[in-house]
C-alpha cells in the first residue's frame, strides 16, 4: 500500500526526510478505510449466497385436561438462489469493482494530502524569500530617504521627493508584515497535517513528468474508468434483478413432542423459478443504463482534461523559465553595475550607500530567481500527486 500512496516519496530526489509526511492519524486513517473498503467487497461478493435459518420454539397447549403438552420444535431452513440469470455473477463483478474504485479513491484523497503538505512545505519557503527580499527593499527604501534628505537639504530636491521615498518604505514594511502573518498561517496549516517541523524539512526538486507517463498513471483517469466499469457492472445487476430466478430450498424439522401419533422429524425440499413483474423496472433500467453513460462519458472527459491540463502547467513552466533567465540576466546587470560602483567608491567619486543599494538591488534579483524556482516546483507538484503506481 504504501508504494502507491506514498507516490511522492518514490519521485523526489534525495528527500528521504518525506517519508511519513503525514500526521500518523492521518495515516492510520487511510489504513482503516482501505482494510473496511476490502471487507465491503468480501460480504458483496458473498451476499448471493443466503444465510441458514436456525429455529427453535418451546410450546406448551392447556387445552387438554391436566396436562400441559409441551412441545419443542427444532428446525433447519435454507432457501438458496442458483441461478439469478447473470445476477451472482455480475454481484460478484460488481464487488470487486467497487473496491477497486474504493482503493483509487482513497489512494487518491491520500495523495492530494501529501502533495498539499508538499505545496505548504514550498510557500512557506517562497514566503521566507519574500520577507528576505522585503527586508532589503527596506533598506534600500532606508537609503533612499537618507539620499533624498541630503539632497533636500542642499537645496537639490524637494520635500515630494523625500515623500515619496517615505512611502515607498511604509509599503514595503506593510507588505513584510502582511508576509509574516502569512507564514504563520502557512505553518499552522502545515502543521494540520503532519507533526513534522517544517523549517527541518529538504524540499524536493521535481522535473517534468512524460505526459505517456503523465495520462498512464493518472489517478483522475484512472477513477474514472473504475467508475465507468462499476456503473457497468451495476448496470447489469440491476437487470439481473427483473429476470427469472431458480432457488433450491430444504428443511428439516425435529420434533418432541407427546403427540404419539406424529413423526419426530420432518424434512422438506422444494424447488422455486421466480421472476418478479415491476411497474417501475423500466425506470429503474433506464436511470442504471444512465449512470453508466454517464460514467463513460466522464471517463472521457477526464482523459481530455488531463491532456489540457498536462499542456498547461507546461506552458506556464516555460513562462516562469523565461522569469528565471530574466531575473538572472537583471542580477548580473545588478552585479556588473556593484562592482563598478564599489570601484568608484574606492577612488573616492561614489559613496558607500551607493554600493550598499546595488550591492541590495543584486541580492533582491537573486531572490527573485529562488521565489521563481518555488513557483515553478508548485506547478510540477501538480502534475506529480495526480499520478501514482497501483498498489
Amino acid at each position: 500500500m504504501k508504494k502507491g500512496l506514498i507516490f511522492l516519496i518514490s519521485v523526489f530526489l534525495n528527500a528521504t526526510e518525506l517519508e511519513n509526511l503525514l500526521d500518523n492519524n492521518y495515516n492510520n486513517l487511510f489504513n482503516l478505510e482501505l482494510q473496511k473498503s476490502l471487507k465491503e467487497k468480501d460480504y458483496n461478493s458473498l451476499s448471493w449466497i443466503a444465510p441458514v435459518q436456525l429455529n427453535y420454539t418451546r410450546s406448551f397447549d392447556n387445552s387438554v385436561p391436566n396436562s400441559s403438552n409441551a412441545k419443542t420444535t427444532f428446525s433447519i431452513v435454507i432457501n438458496q438462489p442458483i441461478f439469478k440469470s447473470g445476477g451472482i455473477y455480475y454481484g460478484i463483478k460488481s464487488a470487486k469493482s467497487g473496491y477497486e474504485l474504493s482503493k483509487l479513491n482513497i489512494i487518491k484523497q491520500k495523495n492530494e494530502l501529501i502533495a498539499t503538505a508538499v505545496e505548504l512545505l514550498f510557500k512557506i519557503k517562497q514566503t521566507k524569500l519574500n520577507i528576505a527580499k522585503l527586508k532589503l527593499q527596506i533598506k534600500n527604501a532606508q537609503i533612499e530617504i537618507d539620499q533624498t534628505s541630503q539632497l533636500l537639504d542642499a537645496g537639490l530636491k524637494d520635500s515630494v521627493s523625500l515623500d515619496n521615498a517615505y512611502v515607498k518604505k511604509d509599503e514595503a514594511t506593510i507588505l513584510m508584515l502582511q508576509s509574516k502573518a502569512a507564514l504563520e498561517d502557512l505553518i499552522a496549516a502545515f502543521k494540520k497535517i503532519s507533526n513534522k517541523n517544517p523549517n527541518s524539512l529538504k524540499l524536493p526538486k521535481l522535473k517534468l513528468i512524460n505526459e505517456d507517463k503523465f495520462l498512464n498513471e493518472n489517478l483522475n483517469i484512472k477513477v474514472a474508468n473504475a467508475n465507468a466499469i462499476n456503473s457497468e457492472n451495476l448496470a447489469k445487476l440491476s437487470a439481473s434483478k427483473y429476470l427469472p430466478t431458480i432457488s433450491v430450498g430444504a428443511s428439516y424439522s425435529k420434533f418432541n413432542s407427546l403427540d404419539l401419533s406424529r413423526k419426530d422429524s420432518l424434512t422438506k425440499y422444494n424447488l422455486t423459478i421466480s421472476m418478479p413483474i415491476s411497474i417501475n423496472a423500466s425506470n429503474d433500467l433506464q436511470i442504471a443504463k444512465l449512470n453508466s453513460l454517464i460514467a463513460k462519458v466522464k471517463a472521457k472527459t477526464a482523459f481530455k482534461d488531463a491532456k489540457i491540463n498536462y499542456n498547461l502547467i507546461k506552458r506556464k513552466i516555460k513562462i516562469i523559465n523565461k522569469k528565471i533567465a530574466l531575473s538572472k540576466k537583471e542580477a548580473n546587470s545588478y552585479y556588473r553595475l556593484y562592482k563598478s560602483t564599489k570601484n568608484l567608491y574606492l577612488a573616492g567619486q561614489r559613496s558607500k550607500s551607493d554600493v550598499e543599494l546595488f550591492k541590495n538591488s543584486y541580492k533582491i534579483k537573486k531572490i527573485d530567481i529562488k521565489i521563481y524556482q518555488i513557483e515553478k516546483e508548485i506547478e510540477l507538484l501538480k502534475l506529480y500527486k495526480e499520478t501514482a503506481n497501483e498498489i
